[in-house]
């Protein structure tokens, strides 16, 4: 028998780890975004990345339709803009600086806020329980300054050398 809603969120959650902002544009352009915690780097030979996105999100529908986004890795500090995108706020872009990706569909990348940022175009998409999971091969990115952000037991920290 499977564990209950509360019992499967309190076992993933003592998993720590990084935080993504993943973007697309709708049919209108504009853009939209959410936070997740679930990213795979899933193939180098195709250069291939793995998100997934719950049904109930207002930015799956645009990542579907788009075919393309980006994945920023989020740097510490970035925290409230993190949580931000983790809302149902219509609008989760309002006072965020970003610049359109050249290679996926003018998703909005997060320069000032990202450590690392992956520009994909959508390959696969599966059904699978209450989320998608989201298939992007790698067409571009780059890798920027700043320590990535972590999410632990649903909370916030900065990486820390070791």
């Amino acid at each position: 028998m499977p564990v209950d809603a509360d019992r499967y969120k309190s076992l993933a959650a003592s998993f720590p780890t990084g935080v993504a902002i993943v973007t697309a544009r709708d049919a209108d352009g504009t853009p939209k975004g959410l936070t997740t915690q679930s990213f795979v780097g899933l193939s180098v030979e195709p250069p291939l990345m793995l998100v997934t996105v719950a049904r109930t999100s207002r930015t799956l529908s645009a990542l579907l339709a788009a075919r393309a986004f980006v994945i920023n890795f989020m740097k510490a500090g970035a925290e409230d803009v993190a949580a931000r995108f983790a809302t149902k706020d219509e609008d989760k872009f309002a006072g965020i600086r970003w610049e359109p990706s050249a290679n996926a569909g003018g998703a909005a990348i997060l320069r000032e806020t990202a450590h690392a940022y992956a520009e994909c175009v959508l390959k696969d998409a599966i059904e699978a329980g209450d989320h998608w999971i989201l298939v992007g091969e790698v067409a571009g990115g780059e890798v920027l300054d700043g320590q990535p952000l972590l999410y632990y037991r649903r909370r916030y920290a900065a990486w820390r050398d070791a």
